[in-house]
């Protein structure tokens, strides 16, 4: 009975030894949009960022568990503070918190703010720097140039 225990032990890390490298998808994928991550971090327009987000969720869904939280601790608020602005009916390439539309209402601005201070935050400055480093250390590539 131990023989076939043994067998198949031996079969599954034979099997797990000859698996790819898991992350070699994440690097394929963050070579393939290098590019656009650049073109976007050089963009003037303030709204470009988050036509990065779709992008970010491919990385996220392709990261490996290691760097998989720091996405999403730089996904998230993101997508808060695009859904902010989508329910206050803005603009995001010219929204100014400085000079708000008149027709935001109070709730909405401060819907806003609050979403841009954790968009902000050290926390996910923090896990973009790590998203990015992980890119370079891991990948050899870095998210942008």
């Amino acid at each position: 009975m131990r023989r076939p225990l043994l067998a198949a032990l031996l079969l599954s890390a034979t099997l797990t030894g000859c698996s790819s490298d898991p992350t070699e998808g994440y690097c394929e994928a963050v070579k393939d949009h290098q590019k656009d991550l650049t073109d976007i971090a050089a963009s003037e327009d303030t709204g470009a960022l988050f036509d990065a987000l779709d992008t970010y969720d491919e990385l996220r869904e392709k990261a490996p568990r290691d760097i998989a939280d720091d996405w999403a601790s730089v996904i998230e608020p993101l997508r808060d503070l695009e859904d902010a602005l989508d329910h206050a009916g803005v603009d995001p390439s010219s929204y100014s918190a400085e000079e708000p539309p008149a027709d935001v209402s109070a709730e909405d601005k401060a819907a806003i703010e609050a979403a841009a201070r954790k968009v902000g935050s050290e926390r996910t400055v923090n896990a973009m720097a790590s998203v990015e480093q992980h890119a370079l250390d891991v990948c050899g590539t870095p998210l942008s140039r």
